[in-house]
C-alpha cells in the first residue's frame, strides 16, 4: 500500500501545498481549511473557526491550580478567508483571524481584533503567493509538532520557544542574555513572497518592517524557509534574523537592538498510518556575552479508527548562560507530552492531555503560562523546578 505525504507551510492556515491524497493524516486535516477544501475555489468568502474548552490541571512545586482553560487542542479562533478569480489564474486573497477565550469571552489579544492573521494577496500557479500583512512567520511548519504548537499543551511551545521566567517576567530566551529574542509565531508588518512547488521545492522569503521612523535598521524580522516534498517525506529548513526590541546591554551604556540569528531544520514522515516528525534549532544572539540555545525535538502521532496517540519530547540545552552571580551555570531542560483524542466526527473531538518539563541547572522554563514561585524578598523564580500540567477537553471546527 503506497503512501503519500501532505506539505503545507504556515501550519494551521498554510501558504502551499502540493498534492493531496487522502492516505496522508495531515491532509484530512488541512484540507477542511477554506484556503484548501475547495468550498471557494473560483471566488466568494469562507467563513470558519475553532471553539475548545477544558479542564485543566496544573502543579508546580506543591502548588496546585484547576481550572477551565481555552485551547487546548485548537485555538479557540473565528475568521474569513476570500478569494476572487482574477482571470488567467491570478486570484485575489485574503485572510482575516481573530483569536479569543472560549472559557470566558475574551479577545486573546486585548486591544487587537485579527491578531493571528491579517493580511491580502495575490497567487497564481506561475509567480506562487505574495502577501502582504500580519501572518505566519518563515520558521519550520507548526505541523511539526504533534500538538500544533497551541499555547497550552505543547511542550514545543513552552520549551521549544523557550519560555523563560527572569525577575522581570517571562519572555522568549531570557536566560540567554540581553536582547536574545525569538521569531514571532505571527508577523506584523510584513510582506512574504512564496514560490510554486516545482520538482518537490518551494522557497518563502520574509520581510517586516519596524515601522519606526528613524530605526536602523528598518526591519524587525528578516526570514527564509526552503522545503521539499517527495511521497510521505517532507524536509524544511529556515534560517530568521530577528532584531531586539531596544536594550541597555551594560549599566549606564547606551540603549540598542540585538540581532539574533534563529536556525531551523526540521522533517516529517507522513504516511497515514502513522506520522513522525524531528527537528532541530539554534538560538544566537550576536551579542559577545550572550548564550546560545540548541533544541531538539522528536514527536509521533498514531491514528486508527475515531483514536488518535500523539507525544513530543524536547530537550534544550545552552551553552555559556551565567546564573544570577555571574558564574558560568548549567541551564537546560527536557519536556514530554502524551495525547489522545477520540473523534465524535470530522469537527468535533474530545482530547486528553498530559505532560511536564523538568528544569535542571539553573533553567527555569514555565509551562502552560504557570509561573514558577520566587525565592523570597528575591523575585528571582526558583530553580530545578518540574511544571506539570494535565487537560482533558472538548473542541469543534466550523
Amino acid at each position: 500500500m503506497s503512501c503519500r505525504c501532505f506539505a503545507a507551510e504556515g501550519g494551521e492556515t498554510g501558504a502551499t501545498l502540493p498534492e493531496l491524497t487522502p492516505k496522508s493524516f495531515g491532509s484530512t486535516v488541512i484540507a477542511t481549511l477554506p484556503e484548501f477544501n475547495g468550498s471557494i475555489p473560483t471566488g466568494g468568502i469562507s467563513l470558519y473557526g475553532s471553539v475548545d474548552v477544558g479542564i485543566n490541571y496544573q502543579r508546580v512545586a506543591g502548588k496546585t491550580l484547576l481550572q477551565t482553560q481555552s485551547g487546548g487542542e485548537w485555538t479557540s479562533k473565528f475568521g474569513m478567508f476570500g478569494r476572487e478569480d482574477l482571470g488567467g489564474g491570478l486570484k485575489a486573497e485574503f485572510n482575516l483571524e481573530s483569536g479569543f477565550l472560549a472559557n470566558n469571552g475574551n479577545l486573546q489579544a486585548s486591544q487587537t481584533l485579527f491578531n493571528r492573521e491579517a493580511w491580502v494577496g495575490l497567487a497564481s500557479p506561475t509567480f506562487g503567493q505574495v502577501r502582504l500583512g500580519n501572518q505566519l512567520n518563515a520558521g519550520i511548519p507548526l505541523f511539526l509538532d504533534p500538538f500544533g504548537q497551541v499555547g497550552t499543551n505543547s511542550v514545543v511551545t513552552w520549551l521549544g520557544t523557550a519560555l523563560v521566567q527572569t525577575k522581570a517576567g517571562i519572555s522568549a530566551n531570557a536566560d540567554l542574555g540581553p536582547g536574545a529574542s525569538q521569531v514571532a509565531a505571527r508577523v506584523a508588518n510584513s510582506v512574504t513572497w512564496t514560490t510554486p512547488r516545482i520538482a518537490g521545492f518551494s522557497a518563502e522569503l520574509l520581510y517586516a518592517f519596524k515601522n519606526t521612523a528613524g530605526a536602523s535598521p528598518s526591519a524587525s524580522n528578516q526570514g527564509m524557509l526552503l522545503s521539499w516534498a517527495n511521497g510521505p517525506l517532507y524536509v524544511v529548513g529556515s534560517y530568521n534574523r530577528v532584531w531586539s526590541a531596544p536594550v541597555q546591554v551594560t549599566p549606564g551604556g547606551a540603549v540598542t537592538t540585538v540581532r539574533n540569528d534563529l536556525y531551523s531544520v526540521g522533517a516529517i514522515y507522513d504516511c497515514g498510518r502513522y506520522v513522525l516528525s524531528a527537528s532541530f534549532n539554534q538560538f544566537s544572539p550576536n551579542l559577545a556575552a550572550d548564550g546560545i540555545a540548541r533544541v531538539y525535538t522528536a514527536g509521533g502521532i498514531l491514528p486508527f479508527g475515531r483514536n488518535v496517540l500523539r507525544a513530543s519530547l524536547v530537550y534544550r540545552d545552552t551553552s555559556g548562560v551565567r546564573d544570577a552571580a555571574g558564574a558560568p551555570a548549567n541551564d537546560s531542560a527536557l519536556g514530554l507530552m502524551l495525547g489522545y483524542d477520540y473523534n465524535l466526527s470530522k469537527r468535533t473531538a474530545l482530547y486528553a492531555r498530559a505532560g511536564f518539563i523538568r528544569n535542571y541547572g539553573v533553567s527555569t522554563v514555565v509551562l502552560n503560562n504557570n509561573p514558577l514561585p520566587t525565592e523570597p524578598g528575591t523575585g528571582q523564580p526558583q530553580t530545578g523546578l518540574t511544571p506539570l500540567t494535565m487537560s482533558i477537553g472538548l473542541y469543534h471546527n466550523f
